[in-house]
């Protein structure tokens, strides 16, 4: 299985774990209060969080201020989900054209 499946697979599966958190926590509470992408991320990696910000600051501005922490800012499971769909969407396989032009007039004109 390549690699693109294995991580689109698995975003997908934090996508499913942090959706069923927030609607337990909810459920318990009775308040909605959504994980963000940023919260998750530095609950489980706090350092490499603020590695990847620094070093996007310094070299990417652009990028992370309006783009990045827009998309962390939103609620994890949309954006896990998201980025899985679209990892595993790249990375599926491409499917050959092994038709000639115009080889279907033989069916069509008998």
């Amino acid at each position: 299985m390549p690699i693109g499946k294995i991580l689109g697979f698995l975003l997908l599966i934090v996508a499913a774990i942090t959706f069923l958190r927030d609607a337990l926590d909810w459920y318990d509470s009775g308040i909605l209060r959504t994980l963000s992408g940023d919260q998750l991320w530095l609950s489980l990696a706090p350092d490499s969080y603020q590695a990847v910000q620094d070093w996007a600051v310094e070299n990417l501005s652009v990028v992370w201020d309006p783009g990045a922490t827009t998309i962390l800012a939103a609620p994890a499971f949309v954006s896990s989900g998201v980025l899985g769909i679209l990892v595993l969407l790249a990375s599926r396989k491409k499917k050959k054209n092994t038709r000639r032009p115009g080889s279907n007039l033989r069916q069509i004109y008998g």
